[in-house]
């Protein structure tokens, strides 16, 4: 699965799992369906009151029934944060490059090549090509769609609750490799001999050189609040 990376707002790089061309595929279906769906009830609803769209009332309501078709993955990504139902449904979101939220204008850039993407699938076959998740609109705008899946992860493993309000002490605690992680985590909780306390130390004075900090703390109060950091700020 390619990934991308993202700048947080404390200036580090986050890596984020690409949404795989299959995801949003059948993003886009699920989205067909319910304007599908508007469509059938849209016509049910005219010929149970026999209208021809012969005067320009019918014409109107004509337009405005159409409208969903033009303008559903627009307002849905505005009004959604960056999401259409499609996209909630599978889990997948549009990002902006630089870690913010999506601007109105870059929304409209991605409505707006829209078109062009769907021409002869020129847009999967942009995907394909990128390895980034962005479509004409995306690269245009400065977006791309990231997966909110959670794999397995070390939250999953530790002996440490992550609250959901979590404010990271140590934002440099995404420099951690998985790897590195795992061994934290492996002298917090499976080393109970004599010399725990001195491991302890070892630990916190390399993991302090690595994330380029110092600190006050126990060492053990700071391993176990770098785990914490580490999986507060990059989702694993």
């Amino acid at each position: 699965m390619d990934a991308i990376r993202i700048e947080t707002a404390q200036n580090v790089g986050v890596d984020h799992e690409v949404a795989s061309l299959g995801e949003r595929g059948l993003a886009w279906f699920f989205d067909r369906l319910i304007l599908a769906g508007w469509l059938i009830a849209v016509l049910w609803l005219s010929n149970v009151a026999h209208l021809g769209f012969e005067t320009v009332f019918e014409w109107v309501l004509l337009t405005v029934a159409a409208l969903p078709f033009l303008l559903y993955n627009f307002i849905c990504e505005i009004t959604m944060n960056g999401q259409s139902i499609g996209k909630r449904a599978r889990k997948i979101k549009v990002a902006r490059l630089d870690g913010g939220r999506p601007t109105l204008g870059q929304y409209i850039m991605r409505q707006v090549l829209r078109p062009i993407d769907g021409f002869s699938y020129l847009g999967a076959i942009v995907i394909l090509m990128n390895g980034k998740g962005q479509r004409l609109g995306d690269l245009a705008a400065g977006t791309c769609v990231v997966s909110l899946r959670k794999r397995t992860s070390l939250n999953d493993t530790l002996l440490v609750e992550v609250e959901p309000t979590h404010v990271p002490l140590y934002p440099e605690a995404v420099r951690l490799t998985d790897a590195q992680a795992q061994l934290i985590k492996e002298v917090l909780y499976g080393n109970r001999g004599d010399n725990r306390s001195h491991i302890l130390l070892q630990a916190a004075e390399k993991v302090q050189v690595i994330l380029n900090v110092r600190t006050d703390q126990r060492p053990q109060d700071f391993l176990i609040r770098v785990l914490k950091d580490y999986v507060a700020l990059t989702g694993k």
